[in-house]
């Protein structure tokens, strides 16, 4: 059978697995930046609007590489690419630890680490997973993307901790090697396609023939100039910017709002941690929500669950207030992304070049989340508190909602026919 070896396995798991651990470990140094906030505020004396700069030039540099890897990913596959990112975010996080100035950590951190490093992975492998998997794509894709939240679980506390015991050179010197050979290695199991293994997507076969696409509510185009054509995909895009804004000056500053709160800095990082840890639960909810429900109920409710539990930030002081925001906010705050590559092939059909539809709407994110970080470190230099950016991450998610109601509503698939023996 063409799906399945002779031990009767097929190959989608090894893509699953491997897609994983690139997920966990690609964006450890950008999933745990506010970790580094305070250490270099003590290290240096640098103001947190110009720390938090940093992370909003990753942002804007990675923007032309995120449309450039999807562009090279729909023509010559992921592979080479994602070996180039895992030398530059390796390399990038040894050369961390030897900053001395600003502008080398705008520099290492906004072009190696934060940018064009992390673009490959994060435009190619949710896109290669759609391909992969015909049954169970929600399933799979809410596995795929619990290993974004488990990746700051373990590296925000882990950062925090080696920089307090073994200093900033030698945290990131040994990480930085770490992540290098983990990337490296699994990249090597990724192919772009089953076909490019003689092989049909999982689950192809449980139909009995092949089935087609499913049937997408707008022409499938076929080009890039086709793709800046659908309003679908500016559309898509304004509410993946917006949401990204409203979170982003969370996730760039709650751990330095917990500890301009008193809190302890091994704890303070704990916030994020558990931020990530309860976002587990949403990426898998709203990766099935999306492959059932559409884009439309999908994005409106991660909006909500992410905007709404804000307000308890106004308030927080003690350390069980920032871990009840954490847990509630995650639980939403992980669903806001992961329904993109499901929801652009609902929308658009297998047949379109979605690496570049998906880098399009990145580039929504990576603006938005540059905003958003920047917004929360220059406001605190202004005002002396965190309150207008908290403010900001409130208006921006609740501008969000109407915008995610105006999607096209969900049209399920017709199911699938299994022909009956004669």
């Amino acid at each position: 059978m063409a799906h399945l070896d002779k031990r009767g396995f097929h190959y989608a798991w090894v893509i699953l697995a491997a897609a994983c651990v690139l997920n966990i470990v690609a964006r450890a140094d950008q999933a745990s930046f506010g970790v580094f906030i305070d250490p270099l505020v003590e290290r240096f004396g640098w103001k947190r609007g110009d720390i938090s700069f940093a992370y909003s030039l990753a942002f804007l540099i990675g923007i032309p590489a995120l449309v450039v890897m999807g562009w090279l990913g729909d023509r010559f596959g992921a592979r080479l690419l994602m070996l180039i990112a895992a030398v530059m975010i390796g390399t990038g996080t040894v050369l961390l630890g030897a900053i001395e100035e600003l502008w080398h950590f705008y520099l290492i951190y906004g072009i190696f680490v934060g940018s064009t490093g992390h673009a490959a992975f994060s435009v190619l492998l949710p896109v290669i997973m759609t391909r992969w998997f015909h049954r169970h794509l929600g399933i799979v894709m809410g596995v795929y993307w619990a290993g974004q939240g488990i990746g700051p679980v373990i590296f925000a506390p882990l950062f925090r901790w080696l920089i307090e015991t073994q200093g900033w050179q030698h945290t990131f010197m040994t990480i930085g090697l770490a992540l290098g050979l983990i990337l490296g290695v699994f990249s090597l199991f990724i192919y772009n396609s089953p076909a490019t293994k003689g092989l049909q997507p999982y689950g192809v076969e449980d139909a009995g023939t092949r089935p087609g696409p499913s049937t997408p509510s707008t022409p499938a185009p076929v080009s890039l100039r086709q793709v800046l054509r659908l309003r679908n995909v500016w559309h898509l895009t304004a509410v993946h910017h917006i949401g990204c804004l409203s979170h982003a000056i969370i996730l760039a500053h709650v751990v330095s709002m917990a500890t301009f709160k008193g809190i302890p800095g091994v704890e303070a990082a704990g916030v994020l941690a558990a931020i990530a840890g309860s976002s587990v639960i949403s990426r898998v909810a709203f990766s099935l929500i999306a492959d059932r429900f559409g884009g439309r109920i999908t994005l409106t409710l991660a909006l909500l669950g992410q905007t709404l539990p804000v307000i308890i930030l106004f308030f927080a002081s003690e350390p069980w207030m920032f871990y009840l925001f954490a847990i509630v906010f995650g639980l939403s705050y992980g669903g806001e992304m992961v329904g993109f590559p499901i929801i652009n092939k609902q929308l658009f059909g297998t047949k379109a070049p979605l690496s570049s539809i998906y880098s399009f709407e990145m580039v929504g994110a990576g603006i938005g989340m540059a905003i958003g970080a920047w917004l929360g470190g220059s406001l605190f230099d202004l005002t002396g508190d965190y309150t207008w950016s908290l403010t900001i991450s409130l208006v921006a998610g609740t501008i969000g909602v109407p915008l995610a109601l105006a999607l096209p509503r969900h049209k399920a698939p017709p199911p699938a026919t299994i022909p009956v023996p004669a």
